[in-house]
């Protein structure tokens, strides 16, 4: 049971029906943090519990074209400037917790669930004032992320070399040796980065997406982690296809889906499909800032003819394509991806990148290559992919287990 707040919450067994307070900071795009939010609350409803969703910014996107409902969704109307300075951003995260307190005041909730590191630094500040129970999902670790400078901090800062290492993507997104802060800018970022720990150790359970990030968070909070993670619902996996060994179609159905963002790394797909020699099609979904860049960079491509942008589609189209692809190709820095996991549903031959856990998925599992982020690794990985040993039944058992059900059931147990 959970233990008695000093404010009033009563203790309740968290396998009984529960008030839970789902809280993101942003819930503006078409986005696999979106995805995550909205699926695991419908999730959590449906086994019994009364479940709401807090952000401090909302956007129709997040709707997924009608997919969900927002209309529930309680908005503490923040903004926030993702290009300004970091000192402002620090600021602008932080005033958002005056509504924040009001919400958690009025709701009264047995638990609080974020995810996001910063996000725990206000359910931290406010548990210690409501006394409230909070639990943590961290999507997306601090080494993922150009912009976060917490990893350079004293508290941080031991495990930041042998981290970096772990992983290839985080070689272009760390900066070694640290980058000089000026002396307001680094005593903030002590001060936030003694929060975020203390918030971490404090919340009452942390869930990760991969063993990789639950290693990190070992390491830098001293926290034991539990990973959890979905993808999909269980009737959304094919089982017909996984069973049938589906050979590739020639020439090649490549697909990818993601927002366009430098994060992702479709500049890297597109110089690797254009240096492949298979005969294949590359269809690319998302839309994103990066956008015009790769518009430009597939125009000036040997193989531009066979590269289409798809732009923003709807959940039917995304399911055509799906079912069309041979083979998913993300090279996201990411320890896990849901559209990577939703291709493995669908019975898609898939090739990521060497940052994403695929060790988790254990060694019966096939149809998936592991490729380095490199132009020449990922061209010779096409053009294996007739070769790579389809997906099949061995699958299921994997698959099954990453249901948007199964995670609910996890993220709500005592």
């Amino acid at each position: 049971p959970l233990h008695q707040a000093r404010s009033g919450w009563a203790p309740v067994s968290i396998r009984e029906k529960m008030k839970l307070l789902w809280f993101v900071s942003s819930l503006e795009q078409k986005g696999g943090g979106e995805r995550f939010v909205l699926e695991a609350v419908q999730a959590l409803r449906a086994q019994g519990s009364d479940v709401l969703i807090a952000c401090d910014r909302l956007a129709s996107a997040a709707s997924f074209d009608g997919r969900y409902d927002l209309s529930s969704v309680i908005c503490t109307e923040q903004e926030f400037d993702g290009a300004a300075g970091y000192l402002a951003r620090v600021f602008s995260k932080l005033r958002g917790i005056f509504a924040l307190h009001r919400i958690i005041r009025k709701m009264a909730p047995d638990l609080v669930v974020c995810q996001s590191e910063f996000d725990a630094i206000k359910l931290y500040i406010l548990s210690c004032l409501l006394g409230f129970p909070y639990r943590v999902f961290v999507f997306g670790q601090m080494y993922q992320f150009k912009t976060d400078i917490t990893r350079y901090s004293s508290v941080f800062r031991e495990h930041l070399e042998p981290i970096v290492a772990s992983r290839p993507g985080y070689r272009d997104t760390v900066t070694l040796p640290p980058p000089k802060l000026s002396m307001l800018t680094w005593c903030v970022n002590e001060i936030v980065s003694r929060l975020k720990f203390r918030a971490m150790n404090r919340a009452e359970r942390v869930f990760t997406l991969s063993g990789q990030v639950r290693w990190e968070v070992g390491l830098v909070y001293r926290k034991e982690a539990t990973v959890c993670r979905a993808a999909f619902d269980e009737a959304f996996i094919d089982r017909a296809r996984l069973s049938a060994a589906t050979p590739v179609s020639k020439p090649l159905r490549l697909l990818s889906v993601s927002r366009l963002v430098d994060k992702k790394r479709i500049d890297l797909t597109i110089e690797a499909f254009s240096r492949a020699l298979s005969p294949a099609m590359l269809h690319i979904i998302g839309t994103g800032p990066e956008e015009a860049n790769l518009k430009a960079l597939a125009a000036a491509s040997p193989r531009a003819k066979d590269i289409h942008f798809l732009g923003a589609v709807d959940d039917p189209t995304l399911q055509r394509e799906l079912a069309a692809a041979d083979c998913f190709v993300s090279m996201d820095i990411g320890d896990y991806d849901i559209s990577v996991v939703e291709a493995m549903g669908k019975g898609l031959r898939v090739l990521v990148a060497a940052d994403f856990d695929l060790a988790d998925f254990g060694p019966e599992f096939t149809g998936a290559m592991s490729v380095a982020p490199n132009p020449l690794e990922l061209a010779a990985a096409i053009d294996s992919v007739p070769a790579l040993a389809p997906p099949g039944p061995a699958n299921l058992g994997v698959l099954e287990r990453l249901t948007w059900q199964s995670l609910a059931s996890t993220v709500a147990s005592t």
